[in-house]
């Protein structure tokens, strides 16, 4: 016959095991921890390609960005010439094709009529556009200054933005 303190004993053992596997032995649940900057993505065009760098709205207004290849007419080029900023805004203000509407993207920008122009300095890009800037929305500005400031080079680029009716302070894509 079992003594009855052993019996017990052993109860209360096997109940403080199973009760610290259920509850995972003390480790308490944490949020997100932020470690760093986004993720690097490397993006090449095949031959007679380039690529371009847009940026659209996902369906919870956040700027995204989108990568396009564009023929350049001759498959036997290896390394064709980048697109120029002007030619990558021109296609932004086209706006995102059908795939990537399906995907859930737009744009808050309107189609400008006539040309814009870029001027690109050490000091930062000037875009001219023939539409009113002052009434854009925040994320239609923030389209166009990443889009610009990666079109020909890393995105550091302060970004002024002119418009018929005034200009928008320098900024940064954020």
């Amino acid at each position: 016959m079992r003594h009855p303190r052993l019996l017990a004993g052993r109860a209360v053992v096997a109940f403080a095991m199973a009760a610290a596997l259920l509850t995972g032995c003390g480790v308490q649940q944490t949020g997100v921890v932020e470690a760093g900057g986004s993720a690097t993505v490397a993006v090449s065009a095949s031959p007679g390609r380039r690529v371009l760098l847009l940026y659209f709205l996902s369906s919870d207004d956040r700027v995204t960005p989108v990568f396009r290849m564009l023929s350049n007419g001759d498959e036997a080029d290896a390394h064709p010439p980048p697109v120029s900023r002007a030619e990558t805004l021109a296609v932004l203000f086209d706006g995102p094709r059908d795939n990537e509407i399906a995907a859930g993207l737009h744009t808050e920008l309107p189609r400008p009529q006539g040309s814009l122009q870029v001027d690109a300095t050490d000091a930062g890009v000037t875009i001219h556009l023939p539409i009113a800037v002052r009434t854009l929305k925040p994320a239609a500005v923030q389209q166009i200054v990443c889009t610009a400031a990666y079109a020909e080079g890393g995105g550091a680029a302060e970004v002024t933005i002119w418009g018929e009716d005034g200009d928008l302070p320098g900024t940064h894509c954020r």
